[in-house]
């Protein structure tokens, strides 16, 4: 059975998915990993001849129903959030409550780095090389992935809409 890496947001340069797909490739398991992006932009097409190009396995790249999201995520393996920047990082949240453990790019444009628990979780923003190790120290230890999973579902929960409200009010 693959190992399943799950990524979202809009298929655009700044979300940097092209350094995912690099990583991947590079990666001492490539050819065990499955890649699934879910998102739209103008890169998608791009990105499917990169993944096809470069990825042992097929990778699935494109739209996925809000609906159908927590299911996708469930599926995964890891989660990984290689943006450059972004507003909100919602998708690294919504990847931990699903019970994913986030490897996220650390970067100055970004607010998705505050999430990370420890330091396997990180990686220096556009650093391919750093993105596959540790993707590969993931793969490679997989009591400490599943024993993350749970407190990182655990730490999502305080970004929770209800909690959000209560704090307001």
């Amino acid at each position: 059975m693959p190992f399943r890496i799950v990524a979202s947001g809009r298929l655009t340069n700044e979300k940097n998915h092209v350094a995912l797909i690099r990583a991947i490739a590079r990666c001492r398991h490539a050819q065990d990993i499955e890649l699934v992006i879910a998102g739209t932009g103008p890169l998608k097409k791009r990105l499917q001849r990169m993944a096809g190009r470069l990825l042992s396995r097929p990778a699935s790249i494109g739209f996925h129903r809000n609906a159908d999201m927590p299911a996708l995520l469930r599926s995964g393996d890891l989660l990984v959030h290689p943006s450059i920047a972004d507003l909100e990082s919602v998708s690294v949240i919504e990847g931990m409550a699903a019970g994913l453990v986030p490897v996220i790019a650390s970067s100055s444009l970004s607010a998705a780095g505050q999430f990370a628990l420890l330091d396997e979780s990180l990686f220096p923003v556009d650093d391919v090389d750093a993105l596959a190790r540790r993707i590969d120290w993931w793969i490679d230890h997989p009591a400490q992935r599943q024993e993350m999973e749970v407190r990182y579902a655990e730490h999502a929960k305080q970004y929770a809409l209800e909690r959000s409200i209560q704090l307001t009010e």
